[in-house]
């Protein structure tokens, strides 16, 4: 069940209303969320609950078992227990056949060859995600900064809570546990400051990221040879904008859902393209993410507390490894290496001026196209497309007509305004739509999903799915 789809609109017509009416009451919410969780994820395939089911469990009783523990030794092998059983969940349903290919290469460049079972599975929607949140529980927990949850049914709806389950923004169990003990803020301000994210979000997934996709991005890396440097820029920049207003609208619709059912999420993008370096740029980008690694990656491996050799090292590492979670693929992994080079580079030979509007403006360009750079990987079918792509840059006079359709024109501009738009804006835009009258909200609300549905035949599944 898609956010852009009218299924969503509906399962939202259908459930919001039930727990309005049970919001009160604990037990009959959180049950309530729980089921509608379920049935939201299930909606993919129904045999995903059986993965998601057992990750809950196991973690549920991991961290209960690791805060009972008498010794250090005990707790950290309930740890490395429950870690270990998260990364076979990983292991197996999203990198089996990745490692089974590589394996059978292997033997067949040794002249021993192999035929494999693949895993029988497809890649399991969201399961990077929830691993991820429950690993930084039981992590957590291993370093006493929060206590086990005692109710089964607390943790369920934690690991379940449909609006970021599928991906992201990765919630901290001490941010969203404490929640579940309060009485849901469902006021009109509340509801109305949902409804706008939700609009919003959805408008620069449909109307921007779609159109851009549709009419620059797809059409460029479906042939990537012969284009010139002027085409290849901006294909690029194109397709670092798409991601953008993509994965940030997923992030404001999660977000606009949660608000209507009383839960605050964390925030996971902050105008990433005003970065003047690299490292910044992940500090602003997919910020739930880029914490989460910081926090049980680059920090276990010893950050910056080493010599320079080593801080570099952890980073490359870090990102790395980062690039892996993204997906089962050498160009993730190329992706990941790329990134932690070019902050190891970066922070050792990177501009430095950043005192003059012209130092600044030179830092926050060069930052953007170094990111657009490592967009290639992710986008190209192959590593030749990749190559072929690259190549255009350095080929002044391209020998392919220039794309400009009138509306991928459009819709990079509006992403570009949108992006650099003072955040003061949005948020008084945000409160005026929260105090409106009712009819009027309706009337918005009408108008835009007229305004949605003229983009349909563009849609295409959220960017971060495939993760």
């Amino acid at each position: 069940m898609l956010f852009n789809s009218f299924d969503f609109a509906l399962f939202l017509a259908a459930v919001w209303p039930v727990y309005r009416l049970l919001h009160q009451r604990r037990l009959p919410r959180l049950l309530w969320i729980l089921a509608i969780s379920a049935f939201f994820y299930g909606c993919w395939k129904p045999w995903y609950l059986i993965l998601i089911f057992a990750s809950t469990a196991m973690q549920f009783f991991v961290g209960a078992r690791i805060h009972a523990a008498a010794t250090e030794t005990g707790r950290t092998r309930w740890l490395w227990t429950g870690i270990i059983g998260d990364l076979c969940l990983l292991g197996v349903f999203k990198y089996g056949n990745f490692f089974l290919g590589n394996l059978e290469a292997l033997a067949a460049a040794a002249g021993q060859p192999l035929s494999l079972p693949p895993v029988p599975a497809e890649l399991p929607v969201g399961i990077s995600f929830y691993t991820f949140q429950t690993l930084s529980y039981i992590i957590d927990i291993w370093r006493r900064r929060i206590a086990p949850e005692k109710r089964p049914l607390d943790f369920a709806v934690y690991v379940f809570f449909f609006p970021q389950l599928v991906a992201g923004p990765i919630v901290r169990a001490a941010d969203f546990l404490p929640q579940l003990r309060r009485r849901p803020r469902l006021d009109a301000l509340a509801i109305g400051e949902g409804l706008f994210l939700i609009v919003a979000g959805l408008a620069k997934k449909m109307v921007l990221a779609d159109t851009l996709n549709a009419t620059v991005v797809s059409p460029f890396f479906a042939n990537t040879a012969g284009h010139g440097t002027a085409e290849t820029l901006y294909a690029l920049w194109a397709a670092n904008f798409q991601v953008y207003c993509d994965f940030s609208g997923y992030t404001d619709v999660a977000t606009g859902a949660a608000l209507l059912f009383g839960f605050t999420l964390p925030q996971n993008f902050d105008r990433p393209f005003w970065s003047q370096t690299p490292m910044e740029h992940w500090r602003r980008w997919h910020i739930s993410l880029s914490t989460w690694l910081k926090d049980y990656l680059y920090i276990p491996l010893g950050g910056s507390r080493g010599s320079a050799a080593r801080t570099d090292v952890n980073l490359t590492m870090t990102f790395l490894l980062g690039g892996l979670w993204h997906g089962a693929g050498w160009s993730f992994v190329v992706w990941g290496l790329y990134n932690g080079l070019l902050l190891v580079a970066w922070r050792r030979w990177g501009p430095r001026d950043g005192t003059t509007r012209w130092g600044r403006a030179w830092r926050t360009f060069a930052t953007f196209n170094a990111i657009c750079l490592g967009l290639v990987f992710l986008h190209a079918h192959s590593f030749a497309e990749a190559g072929a792509a690259l190549a255009g840059l350095l080929r002044p006079v391209g020998g392919v007509t220039p794309n400009l359709h009138p509306g991928g024109l459009a819709a990079f501009a509006g992403a570009v305004a949108l992006h650099w738009t003072p955040q003061g804006w949005k948020r008084r835009l945000q409160d005026h739509f929260a105090v409106a009258p009712a009819w009027a909200l309706a009337l918005v609300l009408l108008l835009a999903g007229g305004v949605l549905s003229m983009f349909s035949e563009l849609a295409a599944p959220f960017f971060y799915f495939q993760f």
